[in-house]
């Protein structure tokens, strides 16, 4: 039934895809999560820090939450003087 829809002439196949094309997608991809990864991975260890702090000392632990609550302060305080210029 092929002839109904073609030439009858086969395309010539391409070239299968090689190590270089491989290397190319696993950085694409790499490049897409590694951000996400990234966050994750840096909250993961923020918890871990912030529970190791409580057990050496509640003060130690307070404080690290008082300085992420200041960082974001800070942050919203910088975002607010400095609003984006939208066209």
């Amino acid at each position: 039934m092929g002839f109904y829809y073609s030439s009858g002439n086969e395309p010539p196949e391409d070239d299968k895809p090689g190590f270089l094309e491989t290397l190319q997608i696993i950085w694409v991809v790499f490049r897409v999560l590694a951000v996400p990864l990234g966050m994750i991975i840096g909250v993961l260890l923020g918890l871990v820090l912030l529970f190791w702090l409580f057990t050496v000392n509640t003060f130690f632990g307070l404080g690290f939450i008082a300085i992420i609550i200041l960082a974001l302060v800070a942050r919203g305080v910088w975002e607010a003087r400095h609003p984006p210029d939208l066209p």
